[in-house]
């Protein structure tokens, strides 16, 4: 009768087969007490998603004041394939504003495109510094839902990174 290969450990030390769970080898005694535990598994270091963004094509960043209003925001959109604006203040981001936002907030209001971006944006969003991973970037869109994520140094905007973008760069490395 063939015993299942599955409930044998190999003692490290004799190389003889032992029944899994038995705490000594049975041909030398030797302690097989972990011996069938299994490793964790560890991320390689080495792995494309923690290449710091910095390192990823990222769109330029339209940038709009929050005092200026929803239609000259809408009119900075107009000209970019990204479709988001960035509201800046003293160069801090204090805003986003998407081509959702333009149809969730706007669309169906009359007398709002003359009103100020910042009664419409979305205040205080979700940002990533230049030195965050690939991974981090997957993370946040992913969890959050967003397609635009700017990106900082210091504080200062340097960029936005897409849905887009992410797609380039995965499409570049893995698919040639």
């Amino acid at each position: 009768m063939a015993v299942d290969q599955r409930n044998i450990v190999i003692c490290p030390r004799c190389g003889a087969e032992n029944i899994e769970g038995v705490d000594l080898c049975e041909n030398c005694m030797s302690s097989l007490s972990g011996v069938d535990i299994p490793e964790t598994a560890q991320i390689v270091a080495e792995t494309d998603l923690l290449m710091p963004i910095s390192k990823v094509r990222m769109s330029r960043p339209r940038i709009v004041g929050p005092n200026q209003t929803v239609r000259e925001a809408i009119a900075e959109m107009r000209d970019d394939p990204a479709g988001a604006v960035i509201v800046v203040e003293s160069g801090a981001v204090v805003g986003i504003f998407t081509d959702r936002d333009v149809l969730a907030r706007t669309a169906s209001r009359d007398g709002v495109l003359d009103e100020p971006i910042s009664l419409y944006m979305t205040p205080d969003p979700v940002v990533l510094r230049e030195t965050d991973t690939m991974a981090q970037a997957l993370n946040k869109m992913g969890a959050g839902g967003f397609r635009h994520i700017p990106v900082v140094r210091e504080g200062d905007l340097v960029g936005v990174i897409t849905v887009h973008d992410i797609m380039n760069w995965v499409l570049g490395r893995y698919f040639d």
